[in-house]
């Protein structure tokens, strides 16, 4: 009885298998390339694709560098603005403690 029922069982199987489509899978590579394989890419395309591969990185790089001077200086105008309002604020501290003393002479 076993072996009748799985002979039963195996063509099922074997034509579901065959209905079913083949999947078909699709590359991340450019498909031109295959198209035009006997045609050579111009020295020009063969040099810039050499640097393509830096380009991502070094744009990161010039790009993190510009940021880190921006930051750097102005905190450094920053620092400098603060010490400049310092020293105008002392001079003025004494520029009053005069004006003090010469308006308390004159009474």
């Amino acid at each position: 009885m076993f072996s009748h029922s799985a002979r039963r069982f195996t063509p099922t199987v074997m034509s579901f298998q065959s209905v079913r489509a083949p999947v078909s899978r699709r590359t991340f590579t450019s498909t031109q390339a295959i198209f035009n394989s006997s045609q050579k890419p111009s020295a020009y395309k063969e040099g810039m694709n050499q640097y393509r591969t830096f380009t991502g990185p070094f744009a990161k790089v010039f790009l993190g560098g510009v940021f880190v001077y921006q930051v750097l200086y102005w905190t450094w105008l920053k620092l400098e603005m603060d010490e400049i309002k310092v020293a105008k604020n002392e001079k003025v501290a004494v520029l009053e403690k005069e004006a003090r003393e010469l308006t308390s002479t004159q009474k």
